[in-house]
């Protein structure tokens, strides 16, 4: 669609009604994938394929993001350890480049924090203070901090332990209580169980708004991470940015309404932005404006596509409405690349042989990120139903899903590149984007088996396997390594199945 659109036509379809798969006809996530598959996509396969299709052996375990399990262990609470590991690993977190992509807690308020969570625990807001402290351990876990510092307790207890006090949080309504929350949020969503992080981030919201923290704090003031105001600001923009990926993944409507929050970037944000994601080393302290998880733009666009695209209300818009919000979305996330620095850019589409500069693991997660936003506005269009007699309609359908096949080729070979500078606990997130990736690519063979390029697309996906176990983890976890051998089951038999689509067009040619 738009400029980039132009000339990137595929071959047309054998049949009008191939326009919508019902692997997509579930009216459930547009991204859950593989757990959607009713009866109705299985006979879809088998039409294309010619194959008896048993779907218990495609889902024969959950995709991470469709996670309905712990993937870590309920048990009793560990005791918290000596005040002074904990303030060694405030210390060790806020000096560290973690802080401005995640700035969970301030230093400066964190000191209140502790004096709770290791005072009388009778004291008002006492309970609050120990899950915050505790979810603050699953995270510096996670992120490998304890590695050196002393015997490391199982990052799951930690996170057990810290929802443990739930109830109390609720009742309590303090800062406190916020800061575990989204820490929770942050610890599930690395872990791939985004259904959790879903129920935490609707907490987090009712919190956020009875703080105030959705309105816009000191527009006339400079940065101060240790005045409350703007902590709980950038508490919000954590969970907003959280939010608005997690929808778009579960299906599910975002917590976070857009039209009840001043969603004003922080002054000077993009021009600051450029210049910090570039650099190994920062100069941090209460001063230091974050850089947030995700870029707070793109956040706003993934908001405004979840809303145009796939919430109840875009399901009744017509064909040319869908094609209409494709559009301007399309061109809103141009405007956003063209905006960034030309050193970390994302390519408008990516191959092995193209040179990468200023590459790191947050420039990698942007441009992944931008690659993934192709694809979740343009296979919208999917769900069109022109026939090839509408020409202009049909052309711009076309365009639309070879720009997701595009930018899932661009993604997996990205991904080939990258991966050596990306950071293990990031696992499950670049996990999400290969997965999503295979599975639009194993979509568009399928639709169109005699594409002139299906050698190429097949190439691709059998790359996969290796590509996969080349993802970095910092500690191979069961989860992790159920998945790994998953996948290898995975894209074997997606592999399979689309080379008899292609064995039975070229028969059915004949």
């Amino acid at each position: 669609m738009g400029a980039r659109s132009q000339g990137r036509g595929r071959g047309s379809q054998s049949h009008a009604d191939d326009h919508v798969s019902p692997i997509r006809a579930g009216g459930t996530s547009p991204f859950n994938g593989i757990d959607q598959f009713s009866d109705a996509g299985r006979r879809w396969i088998e039409s294309r394929t010619g194959e008896n299709v048993n779907l218990e052996t495609l889902c024969a375990l959950e995709l991470p993001w469709a996670n309905t399990h712990r993937l870590y262990t309920e048990s009793s609470s560990p005791e918290l350890p000596n005040r002074l590991v904990v303030e060694k690993y405030v210390e060790m977190y806020c000096s560290s480049l973690h802080i401005p992509v995640f700035p969970v807690i301030s230093k400066s308020l964190f000191i209140i924090t502790l004096d709770l969570a290791y005072g009388l625990p009778e004291a008002i807001g006492s309970a609050s203070a120990r899950s915050c402290v505790y979810a603050f351990l699953s995270v510096v876990t996670q992120f490998g901090f304890d590695d050196n510092m002393h015997g490391a307790m199982d990052c799951g207890s930690y996170a057990s332990a810290a929802q443990s006090y739930m109830a109390q949080i609720t009742q309590e309504m303090t800062l406190d209580g916020l800061q575990s929350l989204i820490m929770l949020v942050q610890f599930q969503y690395f872990l791939g169980d985004l259904q959790a992080a879903t129920v935490s981030v609707s907490i987090a919201t009712r919190l956020l708004y009875a703080f105030g923290a959705h309105t816009q704090y000191g527009n006339s003031q400079s940065y101060d991470k240790s005045i409350p105001e703007f902590h709980l600001r950038d508490l919000f923009w954590l969970c907003y940015s959280f939010d608005k990926d997690i929808c778009l993944r579960t299906g599910q409507p975002p917590s976070i309404q857009d039209t009840c929050c001043d969603l004003t970037l922080p002054t000077g944000y993009a021009q600051i932005q450029d210049s910090n994601i570039l650099r190994d080393t920062l100069s941090i302290d209460d001063h230091t404006l974050p850089l947030y998880p995700f870029d707070l733009r793109l956040s706003q666009i993934k908001s405004e596509a979840y809303q145009a695209l796939y919430s109840a209300s875009a399901r009744r818009k017509t064909d040319t409405e869908i094609l209409s919000s494709i559009l301007e979305l399309d061109e809103a996330l141009e405007q956003w690349r063209l905006s960034l620095h030309p050193d970390f850019r994302p390519t408008l589409w990516f191959s092995p042989e193209m040179p990468v500069s200023a590459m790191n693991t947050q420039t990698t997660m942007l441009r992944l990120a931008y690659y993934h936003c192709v694809n979740i506005i343009h296979q919208a269009s999917e769900r069109c139903r022109f026939s090839q007699e509408h020409g202009p309609g049909h052309d711009g359908i076309r365009s639309s899903i070879s720009l997701t096949i595009n930018a899932s080729r661009s993604t997996l070979s990205y991904l080939q590149t990258a991966l050596p500078v990306v950071k293990g606990e990031c696992f499950w997130v670049v996990l999400f984007y290969a997965i999503t990736a295979i599975l639009t690519l194993f979509r568009s063979i399928l639709h169109n088996p005699l594409d002139p390029e299906i050698n190429h697309q097949m190439n691709i996906l059998g790359e996969v396997p290796d590509l996969i176990r080349k993802i970095p983890i910092r500690r191979l976890t069961l989860g992790e390594v159920i998945h790994l051998r998953f996948l290898d089951g995975f894209t074997t038999e997606l592999l399979r199945l689309c080379a008899c689509a292609i064995t039975k067009a070229r028969r059915d040619e004949i």
